[in-house]
């Protein structure tokens, strides 16, 4: 076992399984000019009214101020659940059949990617870099457990710089159940070769805790950078600490 400070608090583990977006990934800088990107491109394709661009945009998760909205589709949804809540607005307002408003609309979130390029899309949350980098070296073992794909998800930390100090991935098109089930993270721990006592939980959103607890984790840790506030966190979460450059060896 490593000792590791968590904010005040001294824990020991062999493992720690970090969610991706709004934990290791300071999503909320992104997504707006994210969705911004794939109205745009529905937009081209589809030719609708600004009204309903403006509304597809607050579907997703833009608020009118250009903030991300908490606990939305895009923050703790799945690309397909956020897919299928901006298809709602088609199929009610284009009468657009719903497989082919689907495909236009998954085919749009690929082209946005391309379009803003994963560069933009990978700004590490402020000092997660170091973070990973002492942990490693204390001989921490590190996993990622996330709602995105297994594609997405490498390809991002990889641009991140990040994968080098990453030995697993459990992400949602490799498990039955998404978060808060403990799929995720169990597949963490296996392939980490750790039992869940063994390892921590970290990540922002009530769903990334829930999912800790139920998989058995040592500890449940949760940050605010991301999906849920300290009120949120309050009782579920073991140690709630204001970002992951908060854990490091003792």
């Amino acid at each position: 076992m490593v000792l590791l400070n968590c904010g005040a608090r001294r824990v020991e583990c062999h493992g720690v399984i970090f969610d991706k977006d709004g934990t290791l990934i300071d999503s909320l800088k992104i997504w707006p000019e994210l969705i911004r990107h794939r109205v745009e491109i529905l937009q081209r394709k589809l030719n609708f009214t600004p009204e309903i661009g403006l509304l597809i945009e607050r579907v997703m998760g833009l608020k009118e101020n250009g903030l991300i909205t908490l606990r939305s589709v895009i923050v703790i949804g799945t690309r397909e659940q956020t897919a299928a809540a901006v298809n709602a607005v088609l199929y009610l307002y284009l009468g657009l059949p719903w497989d082919i408003g689907l495909a236009a609309i998954l085919e749009a979130f690929a082209e946005a990617d391309v379009e803003m390029g994963l560069a933009a899309q990978a700004l590490p949350v402020a000092g997660t870099l170091e973070m990973l980098f002492a942990l490693r070296k204390a001989g921490i073992a590190l996993a990622v457990a996330t709602n995105d794909s297994l594609l997405r998800t490498k390809a991002l930390l990889k641009e991140a710089g990040m994968d080098i100090f990453i030995s697993a991935y459990a992400c949602r098109d490799e498990v039955r159940e998404g978060k808060p089930a403990p799929d995720l993270f169990l597949l963490a721990c296996e392939r980490l070769g750790l039992e869940p006592k063994e390892c921590l939980a970290v990540g922002d959103s009530l769903l990334d805790v829930k999912m800790g607890n139920a998989g058995g984790a040592g500890l449940t840790v949760g940050v605010l950078t991301g999906a849920s506030t300290v009120e949120e966190l309050n009782g579920h979460a073991d140690i709630i600490l204001k970002r992951v450059s908060e854990i490091h060896p003792a």
